[in-house]
């Protein structure tokens, strides 16, 4: 099984190239659900660094508990189901549950600050209070948090890479119970500090980073998807742009495992980036039996240019080309010829 991922930066198009590859009939599709765990804080990357790069011997038992605690969300519940919507709860908890064993030396009753202070700052005063108070009475006393567990584990970094890729493995494995050749997994690897996740990694995973004109980025979170993950303000919006960009140890050249590509080559170059991916992948263009069917270059058309659109808007336009200049899209130089696709009639914005 060969692990296929996109990642970006907000709004930079990866889903146009996550509905490309859900295109061939030999890929195992798993929509556009992000799957961060392995870089979210208190996720593996953390768990790394505590337990082996940075070991405290409170610090890294407290860190498999965070981790615990964020896989426990990610299981999902009736409002959401997150990673329950792919695979069985009993399953995905029996898998981070040997994780985390595997990980840990050993356990015993007792508790620390961060267990007090996670149940929030109320609570940990509170405790404090009532234990000051019984403190004083003879043969009483609050027994904090009595059913708690300390954990303790410091593996080393070969222990904790081999016991991370069983993880990821039988993971990606429960995710692909049809063992397909191409499993499509959204944002398991992140645009920044990408070599250090593909260390987790036993199956062959290809990293897609897709990136945008930033004046299209800028307009459609202005107009369009108004989520205030960036900025509105022109100014502050070029400074998160570029910081974005610069962040971690950036993207290694001429990596075989991580591939850059923009999202207005898959809509105006759509036979040379397919070309390009089927290559980097081992993709079967026969296998392309649906295309057009997710991502038609033809309906994605209209996220781009939009500074034609919203003429108004003209004067931070000006000002983005000129603090970010290098991140335009070079739109001299497209082919002439014209979009592939299906004509369709809606025109909105997505």
């Amino acid at each position: 099984m060969k692990i296929i991922t996109c990642a970006s930066y907000y709004g930079s198009g990866s889903s146009a190239l996550t509905d490309l590859v859900a295109e061939y009939e030999n890929v195992k599709d798993l929509t556009n659900y992000e799957f961060r765990f392995l870089y979210d804080i208190d996720g593996v990357s953390d768990l790394e660094y505590h337990l082996v790069e940075n070991h405290d011997r409170h610090n890294a038992g407290h860190a498999l508990k965070r981790f615990q605690k964020l896989c426990d969300f990610n299981a999902g519940n009736f409002m959401s189901k997150r990673c329950s919507a792919f695979m069985s709860k009993d399953e995905y908890q029996r898998i981070i549950s040997r994780y985390i064993d595997s990980l840990t030396d050993f356990k015993y009753k007792g508790w620390w600050f961060y267990d007090l202070y996670d149940k929030g700052i109320r609570t940990y005063y509170l405790y404090q209070i009532f234990n000051h108070i019984f403190a004083k009475i003879p043969f009483t006393g609050l027994k904090i948090l009595k059913n708690e567990y300390t954990l303790c584990s410091h593996p080393g970094e070969e222990q904790f890479l081999e016991q991370t890729r069983r993880l990821v493995s039988e993971f990606l494995a429960a995710l692909n119970k049809e063992n397909m050749d191409f499993l499509e997994i959204d944002q398991i690897a992140p645009s920044a500090n990408t070599e250090r996740i593909l260390r987790y990694f036993k199956d062959e995973c290809y990293v897609f980073i897709v990136d945008r004109d930033p004046r299209d980025v800028y307009l459609m979170e202005k107009y369009v998807w108004r989520e205030r993950v960036c900025p509105n303000d022109v100014e502050l919006f070029c400074k998160w742009f570029a910081y974005a960009r610069e962040a971690g140890s950036g993207v290694p050249k001429d990596h075989p495992h991580i591939i850059k590509i923009r999202y207005e080559d898959l809509i105006y170059r759509y036979d040379e980036s397919v070309n390009r991916i089927e290559r980097k992948v081992g993709l079967n263009p026969r296998m392309h039996k649906a295309q057009f069917t997710k991502m038609n270059p033809r309906r994605s058309v209209v996220n781009t240019r939009l500074w034609e659109r919203y003429s108004k808007e003209m004067d931070n336009i000006k000002i983005i080309e000129k603090r970010l200049k290098k991140y335009l899209y070079q739109y001299d130089n497209i082919p002439k010829s014209a979009l592939k696709g299906i004509d369709v009639q809606d025109r909105k914005l997505f």
